[in-house]
């Protein structure tokens, strides 16, 4: 019996379907991560300083007198709006300076400073002594993108290393209260938060 060209066709296609049908397949499971680092790095590299100063304030808390210390490192500058209060830089104060680093590159940050005056109270004084306030911050960008600029919304931005410094200053202010005795010696001190956000 002969197989004729047809029947051999069937044949070969019939064996080719069926090597077709025990085909193997694998199948591996991939697992997916993101690591999440929100947090960065924020440092006080030096604190705030106005330095060491002669100061009066007016018993009935009308006049002022001021020490401004600039957030760019300029020279501090005093002022008076009438006597008694009184001011005179003996040893010129600085801004605070802070450092940011592992956050994102080239990102955008935002500094918030303190909005309202914060106090400076010695911690031997009497009561009745008077105080001081420190207020009217201003922010100054030392590196990065915008080193040498004041600080404004949105320009405190990163390097490529996800670093940036920057200073802060802020105006001293004699007692606007009314006071029974003048300032004593020694230190004044107080504390204030910087907070900076992505």
């Amino acid at each position: 019996m002969t197989i004729s060209k047809i029947q051999k066709r069937i044949v070969v296609g019939s064996i080719l379907l069926g090597a077709a049908s025990f085909s193997m397949a694998e199948t591996v499971n991939t697992t997916a991560t993101v690591t999440v680092q929100n947090a960065f790095n924020l440092v006080e590299a030096t604190p705030f300083s106005v330095g060491t100063i002669r100061a009066t304030a007016d018993p009935a808390g009308t006049a002022t007198a001021t020490v401004i210390i600039p957030a760019d490192g300029s020279a501090p500058t005093a002022a008076t709006s009438g006597a008694p209060a009184a001011v005179s830089v003996l040893t010129a104060g600085a801004p605070a300076t802070y450092t940011v680093d592992s956050a994102a590159g080239f990102t955008s940050l935002t500094l918030t400073l303190p909005s309202g005056p914060i106090n400076l109270a010695a911690a031997a004084a009497p009561p009745g002594t008077p105080k001081f306030t420190l207020g009217t911050f201003t922010g100054y960008i030392t590196s990065g993108p915008n080193n040498g600029t004041a600080y404004a919304a949105a320009n405190l931005q990163t390097d490529a290393t996800g670093a940036v410094s920057f200073s802060v200053g802020a105006t001293l202010t004699t007692d606007t209260a009314t006071s029974t005795s003048p300032y004593i010696d020694g230190d004044y001190t107080g504390t204030f938060p910087i907070i900076v956000i992505y």
